[in-house]
């Protein structure tokens, strides 16, 4: 039986893909137990959830958790000075909160910690034991813990994983029927609106308080980069990757705070467990009425400029002369 050529071609071009997901998740895996055997906590990576420590933490921060060697080391006192402690609120608890210790007493040589949320108008009800602080945090990277929390829902999950297998299988779902290559350059400048949605990202380090007016902003440049990306690349597949690698690294946790910010919505009420931080796992958990109304304004945003997109590619895979035309032009131009 005669083996078509493009066939073998393409179920390589897949393996390489599949091959550099998992490379990825093997680096993620292991980066994890690295920091997990450095900062010799349980937890080295958690991701904030709640509002209790914004300004300081913001909701979706990756935090680092250091192992404290001394408790009689921490510094408590209010902000900015004090520590800020990661515990469990209660013995036995799965419940974990990130506040600061403003004050501390020894008790029987135990020493226990005063804390308090610095968006909190009051200090939490009962001291934290020495035995129930987990760790100090050492290091915050805004918004990135958006993504483990998003893909642990099922929605999320199923978002993800049904564009991943869409984009996979894209000479299959949308096969390309166009009569010639548009050839030319590529246009660089075509990636300007997916860098400058990328761009975003720092300015949450030094802006804190300016996270809506830049994530619509990048939200708009993500929507200019839907409609001009199917018009820049030649090979679809460079391009379906690439859209897909900044939708789900950079457009999902944008998003995600987005959704909070014109909601109020936080990923503490997504799930029925309480708590400010929770540890990365990937266990699906119970979900609330409000993650679905939270999802509902996620969708809104972006999925309009999934479909937007989709829809160009394979309109002009289907050989579109319009699309194809506006594909060669734009090539042709590049410098």
């Amino acid at each position: 039986m005669r083996r078509d050529p493009e066939l073998g071609d393409g179920l390589k071009e897949y393996l390489k893909y599949f091959a550099f997901f998992v490379v990825l998740a093997a680096a993620l895996f292991g980066g994890v137990y690295a920091l997990k055997y450095a900062l010799r906590t349980e937890y080295p990576i958690m991701v904030v959830v709640s509002e209790s420590m914004v300004p300081t933490l913001g909701v979706g921060d990756f935090i680092l958790v250091d192992h404290i060697n001394n408790f009689e080391d921490v510094v408590a006192a209010p902000p900015p000075e004090g520590d800020i402690l990661v515990f469990l609120r209660y013995e036995a608890s799965d419940e974990y909160i990130v506040h600061r210790a403003i004050d501390k007493f020894s008790r029987n040589g135990v020493w226990w910690f005063v804390t308090k949320g610095d968006n909190n108008s009051v200090q939490d009800a009962q001291p934290v034991r020495e035995g129930n602080v987990m760790g100090r945090v050492i290091y915050r990277i805004p918004i990135f813990g958006y993504f483990p929390l998003f893909i642990k829902t099922s929605r999320g999950f199923a978002l993800v994983g049904g564009l991943m297998l869409l984009i996979f299988f894209a000479d299959y779902i949308m096969p390309d029927k166009r009569e010639n290559k548009a050839g030319g350059r590529f246009p660089w400048l075509t990636l300007l609106p997916f860098l400058l949605s990328t761009l975003v990202y720092p300015l949450f380090w030094v802006l804190p308080g300016f996270h809506l007016k830049l994530e619509f902003v990048a939200l708009a440049s993500w929507y200019l980069g839907c409609i001009v990306a199917p018009l820049a690349f030649e090979d679809d597949d460079m391009g379906l990757m690439f859209w897909l690698y900044h939708f789900v690294l950079i457009m999902i946790p944008l998003a995600c705070d987005l959704v909070w910010w014109t909601t109020g919505i936080t990923p503490s009420n997504w799930w029925y467990e309480a708590g400010s931080t929770v540890p990365i796992t990937w266990l699906l958990q119970k979900e609330t009425v409000m993650f679905y109304r939270a999802f509902n304004q996620f969708a809104l945003f972006l999925i309009p400029g999934c479909i937007l997109f989709l829809v160009l590619m394979a309109v002009k895979r289907r050989g579109s002369r319009t699309l194809v035309n506006m594909n060669r032009r734009f090539r042709s131009s590049a410098v």
